[in-house]
């Protein structure tokens, strides 16, 4: 028994969701204080802040980090430092572009930037650019290397750290998104320290730069980066569209943000499960072993979608507990309200295992291009999709309320969903035959033979 739970705690499946998971609790312990501590205008500032900082983080690593993975998983040693090499050249220049440009918007759009809430961003997210990036690749470094254990760690030392001083000023006296902001850069530069104290952050090895290395990071990396960007502005655009909004601003912004973290939260098991499946399909692409990639397609997609339709119908019936729980007292008067916005994204929650494991199987058969385009299709269709609820709707029906506005916002989510699902299966049936009826089959398979063994070890137990 004690041997089992040891294989079991030792589990790359089980130590990648056990970091997602505490990442997740910690996060919402976050999220939960702030939103009580900080007035609505400015907890949709915040909510804003880390919504950029999050879409410019998807385009710094994603020009090299998937790449990195990928070629690291597979490569010697004398390789690996090239890369690594090559891969911080590559970060740094792309910190010093976004470094000026967002210097630029300071100097020319003061008074548009601290009216729409982006200022913050704009003076505050070059340094956290920066105290970042070691943790970043000693992250990269354990993915490709399949050490869990270790990412766990990195991501256990940088929230708990956040959300410990958040928690002691939140008891001890009052604070502002201006000292959340400070808190946050601090406990990512402390992260990094404690990586690069511990060799782990790969930037040792800045001196091994090569041109091939760079070109082929980069021949990869493009797509990646556009398709990181994509997947970011499918959460960030909706937003993004409603700050812009005169109507709904930073209120309808902090208003949203609720119902948006049962996404988030529910990403978490995805998460992990996507990045333990990336490097072993890569490998079995790499290797040509097209059998092993398609048991491990459908080994993890089809477990994991029947776990996101339990998920749903949990989440249905217990939505208005889960809102009053997450934002309390403050959104209590317009909790109906707030519940409707909440429904299509419950049911987007049943579609998104089986779009992210057929953008993780593109990317690891070296085809980040098919699936860019098809993270920008559905990127558009949500951006549309948003422009048409936040503007459109509030132009033909000006007496609507700001929530109602919110509802077909978070409506477009749903769609878009199906836009990706459909392109993505389209994509990756030209590249390797794939059948998701066979997803769901063996996933079925993978908890028979799961409860049968559990049931085979009970009875041994009770001899």
């Amino acid at each position: 028994m004690k041997k089992n739970i040891t294989k079991i705690f030792r589990d790359d499946n089980f130590l990648s969701l056990a970091a997602n998971f505490t990442t997740a609790v910690m996060g919402l312990l976050s999220f939960m204080i702030l939103v009580r501590i900080l007035p609505i205008a400015e907890f949709g500032k915040w909510v804003l802040f880390t919504t950029m900082a999050s879409l410019i983080d998807m385009l710094r690593f994603g020009l090299s980090k998937e790449a990195l993975v990928r070629y690291l998983s597979a490569t010697n040693e004398q390789d690996k430092r090239y890369f690594l090499g090559s891969s911080w050249l590559i970060s740094l220049v792309m910190l010093i572009v976004i470094f000026i440009i967002l210097m630029v918007l300071i100097i020319l759009l003061p008074e548009s930037l601290s009216r729409s809430g982006y200022d913050l961003f704009c003076y505050w997210y070059p340094l956290l650019a920066l105290v970042n990036l070691p943790w970043n690749y000693a992250w990269s470094i354990f993915q490709a290397e399949i050490n869990f254990g270790k990412i766990f760690w990195i991501r256990f030392f940088n929230l708990c750290s956040f959300l410990l001083i958040i928690f002691a000023s939140y008891i001890s006296f009052r604070i502002n998104i201006q000292l959340v902001i400070y808190i946050y850069i601090l406990t990512n530069l402390f992260t990094s320290l404690f990586c690069i104290w511990k060799g782990w952050s790969g930037i040792q090895h800045l001196k091994y730069i090569s041109k091939k290395r760079i070109k082929e990071l980069l021949n990869y990396g493009r797509f990646s980066m556009l398709t990181r960007i994509g997947s970011s502005m499918l959460k960030g655009a909706d937003s993004l569209i409603i700050s812009f909004s005169a109507f709904c601003g930073p209120a309808g912004v902090a208003i949203y943000a609720i119902p948006l973290k049962y996404v988030e939260l529910i990403e978490i098991p995805l998460l992990s499960f996507a990045t333990t499946a990336f490097p072993k399909l890569s490998k079995a692409s790499l290797e040509n072993k097209i059998e092993d990639f398609k048991r491990i397609f459908y080994t993890y997609t089809g477990s994991i979608a029947y776990l996101f339709m339990l998920i749903a119908i949990i989440s249905f019936f217990f939505r208005n507990q889960f809102i009053l729980f997450l934002g309390g007292n403050n959104y209590r008067d317009i909790l109906p309200e707030i519940a409707i916005i909440m429904l299509p994204f419950i049911l987007f929650g049943m579609i998104l295992p089986l779009d992210r494991f057929t953008g993780v199987a593109l990317d690891s058969l070296n085809k980040p291009e098919k699936n860019f385009y098809k993270v920008i299709s559905m990127t558009t269709t949500n951006i549309i999709g948003d422009i048409m609820a936040v503007f459109g709707l509030h132009y033909l029906f000006p007496e609507w309320r700001v929530t109602t506005i919110l509802a077909f916002v978070s409506l477009a989510s749903v769609i878009f969903a199906i836009v990706g699902l459909l392109i993505g299966y389209k994509f990756l049936r030209k590249e390797v035959d794939i059948s998701f009826r066979k997803v769901f089959v063996n996933g079925m398979d993978l908890y028979q033979e799961q409860y049968i063994k559990l049931k085979e070890r009970y009875l041994k137990s009770n001899k």
